[in-house]
């Protein structure tokens, strides 16, 4: 008895140490998950700044800005892909440096007389949208790729088809009609000649054009250029929600103040479930097509305006 008895007690002894020392080291080392929470708010803050201040800004300074913020952010590039202790950063820095330079480039174009003249007819406002969807998927492709980035590091992939367009085709097409219904039933109270049957068979080209056109190019630049990137610092939740906020930012226009709120919250539920299709196709195909979809409201009342 004593042989057993003498063995199990120390195997109870060694134990109840062990717990007590365990007990110890988390007094004196207390649990990093509040630092990682604090780490990822920072960094969360941080990303905000960056890619919001450069989109709030960028249409209030103009010429200025266009130039200072790709000389910022690729300076810093430059600088963190040098250090070892912040090179994990430099791949972020360098999204936010294609990011600023396709803002700046986008506006000096579309607001060159030669493009922004192109908005006066119908033909004119298809060719501006070819430009402006130009103007940013080419620069954001060659500059990933020559940065050693993929095609699929943006989402530019077919991920899965059938189920993305076995959603983003039926919400297109509800939104095109409900889109001339409401402005047959609105018009009237405004004065306005609700269009007929003939006229809105021959503008749903135009808007499925110019609305496809645009989606695309949205979700390239405000979400696929950045949530792989933003992954590999913040959980998933948080890159979802920073580039809805992003997002909903670029929709903010100081001369339009008083439909800013109602603009804004349409962004941002709009932004969040946008990204949600493209991480659950893994795929820009579907949330380009929706997010399309719910421009044609807008792109309406443009044909419309240059119609009549």
């Amino acid at each position: 008895m004593v042989s057993w008895t003498i063995p199990i007690e120390i195997g109870t002894i060694i134990k109840g140490q062990s717990s007590n020392f365990q007990v110890m080291a988390q007094a004196n080392h207390p649990s990093r998950q509040p630092e990682a929470r604090v780490s990822s708010r920072n960094l969360f803050l941080a990303f905000l700044a960056a890619a919001g201040g450069t989109v709030l800004v960028a249409d209030n300074l103009g010429d200025v800005f266009g130039v200072a913020a790709p000389v910022f952010f690729g300076l810093a590039y430059y600088l963190m892909h040098r250090s070892s202790r912040l090179r994990r950063f430099s791949v972020i820095t360098y999204a936010f440096f294609v990011f600023a330079l396709v803002i700046s480039v986008r506006h000096l174009v579309l607001d060159s007389s030669s493009v922004n003249g192109l908005l006066s007819s119908l033909n004119g406002l298809v060719v501006y949208q070819v430009v402006d969807t130009s103007v940013v998927f080419a620069p954001v492709i060659l500059l990933v790729r020559a940065n050693g980035g993929t095609l699929g590091s943006l989402f530019l992939r077919k991920g899965n088809l059938r189920l993305g367009l076995g959603i983003a085709v039926p919400v297109f097409l509800v939104f095109l009609v409900v889109s001339f219904v409401i402005e047959q039933l609105l018009a009237p109270s405004f004065g306005v000649r609700g269009v007929g049957l003939t006229f809105v068979l021959s503008l749903a080209p135009y808007l499925s054009i110019v609305a496809l056109l645009n989606g695309p190019k949205e979700e390239l630049l405000y979400r696929g250029l950045f949530l792989q990137r933003y992954d590999a610092f913040l959980p998933q939740r948080g890159t979802n929600l920073l580039s809805t906020i992003v997002f909903a930012l670029s929709v903010v226009e100081p001369e339009y103040f008083a439909q800013l709120v109602g603009a804004v919250l349409v962004a941002l539920v709009g932004g969040l479930l946008f990204v949600k299709l493209m991480r659950k196709t893994n795929s820009i195909i579907a949330s380009g097509i929706c997010e399309g979809a719910s421009t044609i409201p807008i792109y309406l009342i443009v044909i419309l305006t240059i119609v009549h």
